[in-house]
């Protein structure tokens, strides 16, 4: 069951970090067609604020996941070897 949750863990941090790659491609385009003057520089801009509230957002999940899958507890799975357990 621990290894479901931490495979569960790892496949959506892999998940966020391949979004978080979409989103910095896609603000890395936006930000060269508006360097290169493009038609419409107002609606560019504010695609690229968005993008980049995405890109905020995609971080702080990462950032939550890592918190969450560190913070799992591993059962403890030899009582026996305690110097004072209880007989």
């Amino acid at each position: 069951m621990l290894h479901s949750i931490f495979s569960k863990s790892l496949r959506c941090g892999r998940m966020i970090l391949y979004q978080l790659t979409q989103w910095m491609e896609e603000r890395s385009s936006l930000q060269k067609a508006l360097r290169h003057g493009s038609d419409d520089m107002y609606a560019l801009q504010g695609r690229i604020n968005e993008v980049e509230r995405q890109l905020q957002d995609q971080a702080n999940r990462w950032r939550d996941s890592i918190i969450a899958a560190s913070s799992i507890t591993y059962p403890y799975e030899a009582p026996q070897l305690d110097q004072d357990a209880v007989q």
